[in-house]
């Protein structure tokens, strides 16, 4: 009648790392900007950043690591250069090495269907502004339960868009860092 488990479908993301980066040159002090995120979600962008700061954390690879709450570092309907140089300057000021942005490029939250997300996120240096890593990260909340005028008994739903994205979040840290 329809009813299979629900879960959880996250990809390995897509990782560029800078060809002369390595595990040597890790970040001394990291600050974690909110991500740009959809208009009709203002704090998916802040949500996201908190995801990435806590499990960074876990890692102790990094001397220190930071998380702005200012979600004024970008202008909407700025060029992606624009913003990249306002972050720039935003890790300037607090004075850090490094700096992780990104956004969430689609966010589908399924009542009846599949919840999907895109994270794209990028590690800058603040003293050169180069691009040291640079990762997509795809997941989506597969349904658990066929909705049909005969099924009434309850069942499995579709994972929430939270737990999607926290799983897409793990995924790019474990496979980016």
């Amino acid at each position: 009648w329809g009813c299979t488990p629900s879960y959880i479908f996250a990809p390995n993301p897509t990782v560029y790392v800078k060809q002369d980066f390595t595990c040597a040159h890790l970040p001394q002090k990291l600050m974690i900007l909110p991500f740009e995120s959809p208009s009709y979600f203002l704090e998916a962008g802040g949500f996201t950043a908190k995801l990435f700061y806590e499990r960074l954390l876990q890692q102790e690879e990094f001397t220190e690591i930071y998380y702005s709450q200012n979600a004024d570092w970008f202008e909407k309907g700025m060029t992606w250069h624009g913003r990249t140089e306002l972050a720039i300057e935003e890790g300037r000021r607090a004075g850090v090495d490094y700096i992780l942005i990104g956004s969430i490029d689609y966010y589908l939250v399924g009542h009846i269907s599949t919840n999907r997300i895109t994270v794209t996120a990028r590690l800058i240096e603040v003293l050169s502004g180069e691009t040291m890593y640079f990762a997509t990260g795809y997941g989506s909340g597969k349904p658990g339960k066929t909705f049909l005028i005969l099924d009434a008994k309850p069942g499995q739903h579709t994972p929430s868009p939270t737990a999607v994205l926290s799983v897409v979040v793990n995924n790019m840290v474990r496979d980016y860092f």
